[in-house]
């Protein structure tokens, strides 16, 4: 019986066995980044667009598996719009709000404050009134505007206004109001009141008799006037 030796693989074989592989691999590899970097721009487009009917029990878990870097801190711009303030009066009112100003600087700051007027239907030119209208302010140092506004007959009821009141330091940002009119004459809250009240109570059962008093310790005393109940047993 004749013996035969396994053949030496030629190193040749084995380099052009990872040559013909090479091709799929890299195309592999390939698929796998381009999956990784379509899942992490559908979570960004789903982070801006959050789907209201969807709730994700694991919001953590998916975020660790498809952050494939660290994440870099990011600084947004401030608002122009700082904040709102909603009014509604009708003419012959005097309206006042107050808005706080810091300086928020390492070094003084001067500020500037002015206000647009009123825009909306009819074009009222209505202007807000600001008192001081400039500041020097330290840092850390604040200072109170004082907004008053009263509007006339210009503005129609059950409209809305809009204007704005600017303060300009190193930038620009500025507070909103809004105004409501609302009819002449209106009033917040509506009170009816005639003559002083009185009540009826009952005395115990067994007086079997009513008495009246009035309904405020404030209204003089008023005669208890006994009157008997008719018994109907």
């Amino acid at each position: 019986m004749r013996r035969y030796a396994p053949q030496q693989v030629p190193e040749s074989y084995a380099v052009l066995k990872d040559v013909v592989l090479l091709g799929p691999r890299l195309m592999a590899a390939c698929l796998e980044q381009a999956g990784r970097l379509v899942r992490l721009a559908s979570n960004a487009l789903v982070g801006r667009y959050p789907d209201h009917h969807h709730h994700d029990p694991h919001p953590h878990h998916h975020a660790s598996e498809d952050s494939c870097c660290c994440e870099i801190p990011e600084r947004h711009c401030p608002p122009r719009c700082v904040c709102e303030i909603q009014w509604e009066g009708s003419p012959g009112e005097h309206l006042k709000s107050r808005i706080r100003v810091t300086n928020t600087s390492n070094t003084p700051r001067n500020f500037q404050f002015t206000a647009t007027k009123f825009h909306g239907p009819g074009n009222p030119q209505a202007p807000l009134t600001l008192s001081p209208a400039s500041a020097t302010l330290q840092p850390a140092q604040s200072t109170l505007i004082n907004v008053t506004f009263a509007p006339n007959q210009a503005f129609q009821p059950g409209q809305t206004y809009h204007a704005e009141v600017l303060l300009r330091g190193a930038y620009e940002q500025c507070v909103c109001f809004d105004f409501t009119a609302l009819r002449e004459g209106h009033a917040a809250c509506e009170v009816e009141q005639g003559d002083p009240p009185i009540r009826t109570r009952k005395h115990e059962w067994y007086d079997h008799f009513q008495c009246t008093e009035p309904c405020s310790p404030s209204d003089k005393p008023h005669v208890a006037v006994d009157e008997p109940v008719p018994d109907h047993h």
